[in-house]
């Protein structure tokens, strides 16, 4: 048996029969960690008020080969996530944010950059940061960081530039190509969207916030992302559909 420790964000966090709870968590040297918490459903738990969402902890563990689970033994609270929690849209955007993580990361292995890619949006998002914008930088990096989504320069099948040609996005291929390359049915990217995509390669979000791209181009973006993200999982988020789903709903009520 092993006894490790790490500063982690935590992704989610299950009720366990009456008393316990699971926990997942993303650390930077070591990956996804899932673990229990005995006796964290107690009213008196040492583990009460540290298990908050998207909060950066340190946590202590004990781990046996073969074992799926770790038993978490410590959980100290860092760094809240507040900034998020205060509204119905906060807590979906976490919720989006975290289930990537899940997706993403690996059990047990390195994972510094998606670590301080989560680092570095709930700061931004903290601070008061377009949340629509952040967001959006979170998807396309997510893809980027997973070898699956690389800054669209020329097209991956002839080479080509895209400051020469248009790029699409086919229904059946899971990449930006160029327009001679792509087979239809397609979808034409946007100059602008495909400028954005290039802009995120060097641009952090507060230096894309002072030359922000209307929504339009956002949404673009953000079914961009979706499209190459259901690609490569064969499923949805279930983040994002109910996240898309309870919006749409709300301002269809701000209208009424």
């Amino acid at each position: 048996m092993r006894r490790l420790s790490a500063e982690a964000f935590v992704l989610d966090v299950v009720d366990l029969h009456d008393r316990d709870r699971i926990v997942t968590v993303l650390t930077s040297e070591l990956g996804l960690k899932r673990g229990v918490t005995r006796g964290a459903r107690t009213k008196y738990s040492r583990f009460a008020g540290q298990l908050q969402p998207l909060a950066m902890v340190h946590i202590r563990w004990f781990e046996k080969d073969g074992r799926d689970l770790v038993r978490i033994e410590e959980v100290e609270l860092v760094r809240p996530c507040r900034g998020l929690m205060d509204d119905l849209e906060g807590i979906l955007v976490s919720s989006y944010l975290a289930e990537h993580m899940v997706q993403f990361a690996q059990e047990n292995e390195e994972s510094e950059r998606l670590f301080r890619l989560l680092g570095s949006t709930l700061s931004w998002l903290e601070s008061g940061a377009d949340r629509d914008l952040v967001t959006r930088y979170f998807e396309i990096w997510v893809l980027r960081l997973g070898g699956i989504f690389p800054a669209p320069i020329a097209c991956p099948s002839c080479g080509c530039s895209f400051a020469d040609v248009s790029a699409v996005l086919p229904r059946a291929v899971d990449e930006i190509v160029c327009e001679s390359c792509g087979p239809s049915p397609r979808d034409l990217i946007s100059p602008a969207a495909l400028s954005f995509l290039l802009r995120t390669r060097t641009q952090a979000p507060p230096a894309l916030a002072a030359d922000p791209p209307p929504a339009k181009i956002l949404r673009e973006v953000e079914g961009v992302c979706a499209r190459v993200r259901r690609g490569f999982l064969q499923q949805e988020l279930r983040s994002y559909e109910v996240m898309r789903a309870t919006l749409k709903l709300g301002a269809e009520l701000a209208r009424v």
